[in-house]
C-alpha cells in the first residue's frame, strides 16, 4: 500500500475535527463509534478516548452505551431451543458492573471506556451506560429496572444536562438517544418485554422495558417499510436541525443536540402510531 493512500486519524487531528463540528467544552456527550471507519487511528481506541478527553475538557463527561455481553434479554425468545434456556437458567454468571463485559457487537469504545480508570457503571443488566468525568455519578444511579430507557436514566439526565450525541464514524441507526424518545411516548400500540437476570448480591431479578428486539412500535407491519425506525428517527432529527455532519478524516462523524432530537422523534411516532 503505497504511504499516501491515506492519512491515518491522530489524536490532535480529531481533537480539531469536533471542536470544529461543536462538540462543547464542558458538556456531557454521550459517544458512539465505528474505528474501522476512520481506516486507521494512531493509538488506537485509547487515542480515541483521550482525544474525547480533550474535546470536553475537564468539567466534561463522556456517556456510552454498554449493555451486557451475556445478558439473557433474549431467554424466553428461544423456546425452539430449550437446552439452551435451561443452560442459562441455571449456571449464567450474575451481573456485576464492575466486570461484566460490553457488548461485542457495540464496537470497542464502551468496553475500552468502561474500563477506563474513574469510570462508572449503571446498575441495569441489558440496559447499562459507562461514563467518566465529574457528571458520571449523576448520570448513572437511580435507573429504573423498569423503563431503564425511561425517566430516570441516564439518557433522561443526558437531555436535562442539554447533553449532545456524537457519532465518530458510526451509522445513523446507532443513535440509542432514540429509545428514549420511545420510552416516552405512551401510545397504544407501544410494546414492551419481560425477562430475568441474575445479578450480583441481588438474586434473580425481573425486568420489564420497551421492546428494542422486535421494535417498541409496530415497525415491521401494515407494509410500513420501515427498516431501520432508529436510523429513520436519527433522518427525521436531521430533518429538524438537530443533527449536523462532518468529514474528519476518512470518517463521516454527526453530532446531535439531545432535547431537539429527542422532540424530532417522538414527533415522528405520534405521527406514525397515534
Amino acid at each position: 500500500m503505497r504511504d499516501d493512500a491515506f492519512v491515518p486519524m491522530t489524536r490532535p487531528t480529531l481533537v480539531d475535527g469536533l471542536r470544529k463540528l461543536g462538540v462543547e467544552p464542558g458538556t456531557v456527550l454521550m459517544v458512539h463509534v465505528r474505528m474501522s471507519a476512520f481506516r486507521w487511528v494512531v493509538g488506537g481506541v485509547d487515542a480515541i478516548v483521550e482525544a474525547l478527553r480533550d474535546a470536553v475538557g475537564p468539567s466534561g463527561t463522556l456517556l456510552t452505551f454498554t449493555g451486557w455481553e451475556d445478558s439473557p434479554y433474549h431467554l424466553p425468545m428461544w423456546d425452539a431451543y430449550p437446552k439452551w434456556q435451561v443452560a442459562y437458567r441455571d449456571h449464567q454468571p450474575a451481573f456485576d458492573p464492575a466486570i461484566s463485559s460490553a457488548r461485542r457487537d457495540f464496537g470497542r469504545f464502551p468496553e475500552r471506556l468502561r474500563t477506563w480508570p474513574g469510570a462508572r457503571r449503571s446498575a441495569h443488566p441489558e440496559v447499562s451506560f459507562a461514563a467518566l468525568g465529574p457528571d458520571a455519578e449523576r448520570l448513572l444511579t437511580d435507573q429504573r429496572d423498569n423503563d431503564p430507557f425511561g425517566i430516570d436514566s441516564p439518557l433522561d439526565r443526558l437531555c436535562e444536562a442539554d447533553g449532545q450525541v456524537l457519532l465518530l464514524g458510526a451509522p445513523l441507526n446507532r443513535l440509542t438517544l432514540c429509545h428514549h424518545a420511545e420510552a416516552l411516548t405512551d401510545l397504544p400500540s407501544r410494546r414492551f418485554h419481560t425477562f430475568h437476570a441474575p445479578v450480583a448480591g441481588a438474586g434473580t431479578r425481573e425486568y420489564h422495558m420497551i421492546d428494542t428486539f422486535y421494535g417498541a412500535f409496530p415497525y415491521y407491519e401494515d407494509g410500513r417499510g420501515i427498516d431501520s425506525p432508529v436510523g429513520t428517527m436519527a433522518q427525521q432529527a436531521v430533518a429538524a436541525g438537530a443533527g449536523r455532519s462532518t468529514q474528519v478524516g476518512a470518517a463521516t462523524v454527526w453530532l446531535f443536540n439531545s432535547r431537539p432530537t429527542v422532540a424530532a422523534a417522538q414527533a415522528w411516532l405520534k405521527h406514525e402510531f397515534g
